[in-house]
C-alpha cells in the first residue's frame, strides 16, 4: 500500500501569505521599519508576495532583496508611483482582487494589510473587495500602527469598512507587535 510511504498522496499545499502594504504618506514614519519586516518574511517564509499600495497597487516581490534593504528602499520609491501621496485603499484591493485572486488567494493563504485605514477612496469598494477576500482567504490581518497608541479608535472610514471581514485586528507599532503577527502566519 503506497500510503504508508506517502506514495500517491498528495502533500498538503504550503501557505502562502500575501502582504499589501500602504505607502501612503501617512505611513511613511514606519515605511522603512514594515519594509524591514516584510523582508525578513521572506526569508523565512517561501511563498510570499508582497505588493505596495497607495493610489494605485504595485507587486513589488521580485524589487525586494532581503540582504539589500536600502537599495530596495530606493527601487520601491522610485518604481511605486505615488509614494508618499494620498490612499485609494478600495481601489487598490479591488485590483488586487480583480487580478490576483484566483492565483494567489486561497484556503491557505493569510492576507495581511499593513495600513493606518486612512482612506481617501470609496470606502464601499473597500467593503466589496474586504468581502471578496475573506470569502477565498485562510485568515485576513489587518496591522494599524495607530493602533499602538491607547487614545486610538477605528473610526476612519476605511477602517470601519473593512474590520467586519477581518479576522485579527493588531497594532504595528513596534517590533514586539509584529512578531505577534508570526503567530497567526505559521498556523
Amino acid at each position: 500500500d503506497g500510503r504508508a510511504s506517502g506514495i500517491g498522496r498528495r502533500q498538503p499545499e504550503e501557505p502562502r501569505l500575501v502582504v499589501l502594504y500602504d505607502t501612503s504618506g501617512s505611513m511613511d514614519s514606519y515605511g522603512r521599519f514594515f519594509l524591514s519586516f516584510a523582508f525578513a518574511l521572506r526569508r523565512v517564509i517561501k511563498r510570499v508576495e508582497i505588493f505596495a499600495f497607495n493610489t494605485t497597487l504595485v507587486r513589488v516581490t521580485r524589487m525586494v532583496a532581503p540582504a539589500a534593504i536600502a537599495q530596495s528602499l530606493e527601487r520601491l520609491a522610485a518604481g511605486v508611483p505615488d509614494w508618499s501621496g494620498g490612499t485609494r485603499i478600495g481601489a487598490c484591493l479591488a485590483a488586487f482582487v480583480a487580478e490576483y485572486r484566483e492565483t494567489m488567494v486561497g484556503r491557505n493563504t493569510t492576507v495581511v494589510l499593513l495600513s493606518d485605514g486612512l482612506d481617501h477612496g470609496d470606502t464601499a469598494l473597500l467593503e466589496r473587495a474586504m468581502r471578496e477576500l475573506r470569502e477565498r482567504a485562510k485568515i485576513i490581518i489587518w496591522l494599524n500602527p495607530l493602533l499602538g497608541d491607547p487614545r486610538y479608535r477605528p473610526e476612519a472610514a476605511g477602517m470601519r469598512a473593512a474590520l467586519p471581514f477581518v479576522d485579527h485586528f493588531g497594532p504595528a507599532h513596534n517590533l514586539e507587535s509584529l512578531e505577534k503577527l508570526l503567530r497567526f502566519v505559521r498556523q
